[in-house]
């Protein structure tokens, strides 16, 4: 077991190596192995006491003044900039973190990641070309996000009156009301919730489906020379969140499959059954660019490149697209007329 992030050849600091998956020293280059446990980490049973374990080993932790995010280091390296808003107004505490019941290493080394990010701004047809031109980032990080991974069960019954209006072949209007009142069923797996304020619950989904199978039981070393996000977000609040967002998003997904052009005195209620819960450490790169006085940031799924952010938009492309489809609606109306 690797007690410390001091090299034994030479003291220099050791990090843990995306190439290699071992630590490896800064200075001498050497590589020590570290034990990896493979077994699988299960999920528990939400309770109403269910809580994430408190860490035994103490952690530098790096409080930033002006976007107000908590970061931790496992190793000695000072943190000199923010990861999460690139300042460099950061206060060093020392606090008693929480210890995640799995981590995915990270699988891709930045240079890679930073060709996942500019292959991902050739595919947004609306950027301005300087953009996609745009220099190597000189702002990027990777850091471990907290979040929760859950399996539920969802009961949801909904009711209400469907409202069809339709012309009669006489031209007159109509109007039908259906009355209906259903129940549906719904599993899910591996549902992601970020457990800190540092991005969003959509945004760490929209970077793809992390492996649940690649989740190792956690180890200190993972984030020697790499930085932990604070969790901010409490297991029994995070999952009151994952409620309501769920439940939202099933009655939005319940309104849209029904066949109705307008729905009355709707009522849509969602249970919870069998509720699994995992806290796991997730790799992300977040990166940041400025584009004519605008900051702009993006995530990189540490794991698997998938790019997650937004890109300004170019006024003359889009300006020029919509002049062109004017112009051929133009032309076929006018053709058209000629036909007639």
């Amino acid at each position: 077991m690797i007690t410390s992030n001091k090299c034994p050849n030479c003291s220099g600091e050791l990090i843990y190596d995306v190439d290699s998956a071992e630590l490896k020293c800064t200075h001498c280059s050497s590589v020590q192995v570290f034990e990896k446990e493979n077994e699988k980490t299960e999920k528990k049973l939400l309770t109403a006491d269910s809580t994430i374990e408190q860490s035994k080993t103490k952690y530098t932790q790096y409080s930033c003044q002006t976007c107000g995010r908590k970061h931790i280091s496992a190793t000695d390296t000072p943190l000199l900039r923010c990861p999460s808003c690139g300042d460099n107004n950061l206060i060093k505490t020392v606090k008693i973190d929480f210890t995640p019941d799995g981590i995915i290493p990270f699988k891709i080394n930045k240079n890679v990641a930073l060709e996942h990010f500019y292959m991902w701004l050739k595919t947004h047809h609306f950027a301005p070309n300087s953009l996609k031109k745009l220099g190597k980032s000189k702002i990027l990080d990777g850091f471990y996000l907290p979040a929760y991974f859950y399996n539920f069960d969802t009961s949801t019954h909904y009711s209400g009156v469907g409202v069809n209006t339709y012309r009669t072949q006489n031209g007159q209007m109509r109007t039908t009301r259906h009355h209906f009142d259903k129940t549906r069923q719904d599993k899910y797996v591996n549902r992601i919730e970020s457990a800190s304020s540092t991005i969003s619950s959509v945004k760490m989904r929209q970077l793809g489906n992390y492996s649940e199978n690649k989740i190792l039981v956690y180890r200190t070393e993972f984030l020697y020379g790499w930085f932990g996000g604070q969790v901010d977000a409490s297991l029994q609040d995070n999952s009151l969140t994952m409620k309501r967002s769920v439940t939202q998003e099933i009655a939005l997904d319940v309104r849209a499959k029904l066949p109705y052009s307008s729905i009355e005195n709707f009522n849509c209620s969602t249970n919870f059954s069998d509720i699994m819960y995992k806290y796991v450490y997730l790799p992300v790169y977040k990166g940041f660019y400025r584009y004519k006085k605008r900051d702009y940031s993006y995530y990189i799924n540490g794991e698997n490149g998938k790019v997650a952010g937004r890109t300004p938009k170019s006024f003359w492309k889009i300006f020029f697209l919509v002049l062109g489809i004017t112009a051929v609606v133009g032309a076929i109306a006018y053709l058209y007329y000629l036909s007639h």
